[in-house]
């Protein structure tokens, strides 16, 4: 969905929207229900350039995990985009969540980033593959909010 969807959709509402990162596991993604998939060196390379929060008019980062982008102190990072196998869906957003919960946004001077607001989270359906989990991620978006009143 990333590649064939949500990448190609949200490259043409750059007036609003900005590709700032691309996290995949495989650099080069393989999938039977899509043959035509590209790999993170040609996605990086397609949807850097052209937004406006790439100033230097680089590539795309490209990171390996979520732990690796979070790390990365992105400060062009507002929201992520969960477009993965359903399995995976509920580490990630746990992971995000966590993140948003410990408030691990850093200040920079050069910034006028307003580093206590929560990263965004989109995640494509289903949320998880289990009730369990998904109560669990429940519990973690109201401390979330908790959190921030």
């Amino acid at each position: 969905w990333s590649q064939g969807w949500h990448l190609p959709h949200l490259s043409r509402n750059e007036d609003n929207v900005s590709i700032v990162a691309i996290v995949d596991t495989c650099s080069h993604p393989k999938s039977s229900l899509n043959p035509n998939l590209e790999s993170l060196s040609a996605l990086s390379k397609r949807y850097g350039g052209n937004h406006k929060k790439n100033l230097h008019n680089n590539d795309c980062p490209v990171y390996s995990s979520v732990t690796e982008l979070l790390n990365s102190n992105n400060n062009n990072l507002d929201g992520v985009m969960i477009c993965t196998p359903h399995a995976t869906h509920y580490q990630i957003a746990k992971e995000l969540l966590d993140y948003n919960n410990n408030n691990n946004r850093h200040d920079d001077d050069n910034n006028d980033y307003n580093d206590n607001r929560p990263l965004h989270i989109f995640m494509e359906k289903p949320m998880t593959t289990n009730v369990h989990q998904a109560i669990r991620l429940h519990e973690l978006l109201s401390l979330s909010c908790e959190t921030r009143k």
